[in-house]
């Protein structure tokens, strides 16, 4: 009876609820940084399993550092024209432009391709408008149309140091690659930006079904000059993998160094309250208290401050996280974040503190229970 009202006394502690927060505040970090990982993890995954990139190749220029800073002779194309294992062979040459639009000039991705018709077919995208054919017409991603409020029918002026040229967005097109966030434009309209008419950034190339892909990768690969390279296109699901892999590494360490705070924070709340209620500690051993009762009471004690921190962390740290979203997503109707907890990483995380609280408050509560009635300060 005598340690249920000390476990009582001390949950009434001026102190238990800056405890509880404390705690709450350092599991709701770990709980936020889950829930926003496990939104961009699924983004990944969909991602992989959208694309199917299997026999896409790209040949670029050996030593460029990124796709724009390639450059290869247009004159690579007459090996694919009329082959019997090649499904297409589509040129692109990839640049920054600066898009003319009122007061500001921001930069865009301006992707000019040697047939858009085919390309949009390739990626399997959905239009909304037509294929954009002559030199003066372009198709416009759902992601940049929706970035920049770029409608059907707009008129777009694009500049490239003193190029310049204008161009009708007669369609808008989804295709859930990044070319969702570009501008494109047959290659004509790129040459013109780039004054560049005998080099392109890069050929993309499909196999047909059923080709003998590695005789037929072996015989491309001898007959390309030695500046060139040919790629695999879009490899997601390697990419995936390994996204997935440095995202459990960095949760791992940053989990181990929340749970070492939390461990610091249970010793500190543990000898906190020994040396606040020194005095009901000593009445409790008076009243004829021993050891072991004294010891689980400063446990049970740290253990409730954890559990009751860790259940508010966990619902601060998600509730957080998801208006956070909400509001960016009123600032930025652009960026769509929707950050969620799944069921099994609140119960891991509420065990995880609890365990880490006994260890911290273990070394407080021995230290008190071994402490004799006349050694405790009145």
């Amino acid at each position: 009876m005598a340690i249920i009202t000390g476990y009582k006394m001390l949950l009434r502690k001026r102190g238990t609820a800056s405890s509880i927060l404390a705690i709450a505040l350092l599991v709701a970090i770990l709980a936020s940084t889950n829930a926003t990982v496990n939104y961009l993890n699924l983004q990944a995954e969909n991602l992989g399993r959208l694309v199917n990139p299997s026999g896409t190749y790209i040949i670029l220029s050996q030593g460029s550092s990124s796709i724009a800073d390639s450059k290869i002779s247009t004159d690579l194309l007459d090996m694919f024209i009329n082959s019997s294992y090649i499904e297409y062979a589509i040129p692109q040459t990839v640049l920054t432009a600066n898009l003319i639009m009122g007061a500001g000039t921001p930069t865009i991705q301006v992707r000019g391709v040697g047939g858009v018709g085919a390309f949009l077919k390739a990626r399997e995208a959905h239009l909304n408008g037509t294929v954009a054919k002559s030199c003066t017409e372009a198709n416009a991603g759902e992601m940049l149309a929706r970035a920049f409020s770029i409608k059907l029918g707009d008129e777009l002026s694009l500049a490239v140091g003193d190029e310049r040229v204008k161009v009708k967005v007669v369609g808008i097109f989804g295709s859930r690659t990044q070319s969702d966030a570009e501008l494109i434009v047959p290659i004509e309209i790129a040459n013109r930006l780039t004054g560049d008419n005998g080099t392109t950034s890069l050929i993309e190339l499909s196999l047909k079904r059923g080709a003998d892909w590695q005789r037929v990768l072996g015989q491309i690969e001898r007959a390309l000059p030695e500046n060139v390279k040919l790629i695999r296109a879009q490899q997601l699901g390697e990419f995936v993998l390994q996204l997935n892999v440095q995202t459990l590494t960095f949760l791992n360490v940053w989990s181990v160094a929340v749970y070492a705070a939390v461990v610091i924070s249970s010793y500190v709340i543990a000898a906190r309250v020994v040396t606040e209620s020194s005095y009901e500690l000593a009445m409790l051993r008076a009243l004829g208290a021993k050891k072991r009762p004294i010891f689980i009471l400063i446990l049970t004690y740290t253990a409730a401050v954890a559990f009751l921190g860790s259940i508010l962390g966990v619902a601060l740290g998600t509730i957080g996280t998801q208006t956070a979203s909400t509001i960016l997503r009123w600032v930025q109707p652009s960026v769509e974040i929707t950050p969620f907890l799944k069921v099994e990483q609140a119960f891991q995380t509420l065990l995880l503190t609890l365990v880490s609280s006994i260890l911290g408050c273990v070394y407080p509560a021995l230290k008190t229970a071994r402490t004799r009635y006349m050694e405790q300060p009145l």
